[in-house]
């Protein structure tokens, strides 16, 4: 059976999430911010065509913030994770295979639905995921997971398409990779694009016949994948679990403001600790090795300048918070140096296993049923009632200084219940 594959991915999905429960904000020039409001990291159609590039500083379009031609708004993760969560629950009505490739987008498998229906099947999950979610998508077909995406790119850039084009005919696919940028293949990107561009290849039908021992010599073997991929080879295989299936987990922060004491370091490492362990227990996973990291702002030239990391393990593969919040004090002795101003701080759980395949130890807490039920209730309560409701006294009670700076941030629309919209009829 032919593989046949769909790849939806949501336009503008910080944006479009933001305007989904503020009608106001359709149609505008609207961007949002990175950590710290920092740059700009997703924006409108009506924002491009201002001239205002991916990752411009939110300082450079102050003034036309303040006239009131362009609208920012700061990263709200809490929304955008659960309006990913429900995009990917439509989709999964469509398919018992789907691979979740990143928070906006996902390979969905339609193998075994008649041909002359794709397009149709196309358009169904567009609508069906604007009319449950609100979020405008774009969805392209073809028959490997290279060609999806050059398909999608067309659904985007061409309005005439109503955002679904079907790229299953080799006809079809050679006339776009024809008129596609060799840079706007999945995979290429800038730096490869341009070192193709002074080999001669300028569009993706010029890389779709290229030598693929060439290809293999001059750049990679994941490149040649590319190659073959285009030329409508199925090589780039499914992971099982998606974006799930993850081989370390990080959570780092930029501080609102900079620290310059331990006590604040530890706080705000005790909560990444806590976040990175909810991650691994939330995907069934376990991990013995994480590295901590601490660091200055290196923009700040004026200001002495550290960064430092420490690995730590644990006696074996673990998903309790305990096992490594009892070595944060002593790391933080090592790493912690008087005199310096800290703006990053991190903490990443690395080598990444499930629940079989590992030697356990009777005699560490990480193997005892006790913690394990622990953590079970502690993340049920604040599934329930709210993140960090129930959290260790290591992370502390008092205002949290240390949190990203968020001027312009939008309400929790559905994860808060504070935040829920109230209609009055």
């Amino acid at each position: 059976m032919k593989e046949v594959i769909a790849l939806c991915d949501a336009n503008a999905f910080y944006c479009s999430c933001e305007q989904v429960f503020n009608p106001s904000l359709l149609d505008k020039a609207l961007g949002v911010l990175s950590n710290n409001d920092g740059c700009i990291v997703a924006r409108t159609a009506q924002l491009k065509a201002l001239g205002v590039a991916m990752g411009t500083p939110a300082f450079k379009v102050r003034d036309q913030v303040e006239r009131g031609e362009i609208i920012l708004r700061s990263s709200n993760y809490a929304l955008y994770g659960d309006m990913s969560s429900r995009f990917m629950s439509v989709l999964e009505q469509f398919s018992p295979k789907l691979e979740v490739y990143s928070i906006d987008e996902a390979f969905v498998d339609l193998s075994g639905f008649p041909e002359d229906n794709l397009h149709a099947r196309g358009r169904d999950m567009k609508q069906r995921v604007f009319q449950w979610t609100g979020l405008p998508i774009g969805v392209g077909i073809s028959t490997t997971k290279t060609l999806a995406k050059l398909a999608n790119y067309a659904a985007k850039k061409f309005p005439a398409t109503g955002g679904v084009v079907d790229l299953t005919s080799p006809v079809r696919q050679q006339r776009l990779m024809a008129i596609t940028p060799v840079g706007e293949v999945w995979g290429v990107g800038r730096r490869i694009g341009k070192r193709l561009e002074a080999a001669g290849i300028h569009t993706a039908a010029q890389l779709a016949n290229a030598n693929r021992q060439w290809i293999k010599k001059q750049f990679s073997v994941v490149l040649e994948r590319t190659v073959c991929e285009l030329q409508g080879e199925y090589c780039i295989p499914w992971e099982e679990g998606g974006s799930a299936n993850k081989h370390q987990i990080m959570c780092s922060r930029s501080f609102g403001h900079r620290v310059t004491t331990k006590q604040e370091l530890h706080a705000a490492l005790a909560s990444f600790i806590c976040r990175a362990c909810e991650k691994l227990r939330k995907q069934k996973q376990y991990s013995r090795e994480a590295i901590l990291f601490i660091r200055t702002d290196p923009f700040k030239d004026n200001l002495p300048q550290t960064g430092r990391s420490l690995k730590l393990m644990a006696p074996s593969p673990t998903s309790d918070s305990s096992v490594w919040l009892q070595q944060l004090t002593p790391a933080l002795d090592i790493l912690f140096q008087e005199g310096y101003e800290y703006k990053k701080a991190g903490f990443a759980l690395m080598d990444l296993c499930s629940g079989q395949g590992f030697q356990g130890d009777l005699l560490t807490a990480a193997s005892n049923p006790e913690n394990t039920r622990m953590m079970s209730v502690l993340d049920a309560i604040n599934q329930r009632f709210g993140s960090q409701t129930l959290r260790p006294a290591s992370v502390g009670f008092e205002s949290q200084q240390w949190h990203m700076n968020q001027q312009a941030l939008s309400p929790c629309y559905t994860t808060q219940w504070r935040d829920i919209i109230r209609v009055r009829i």
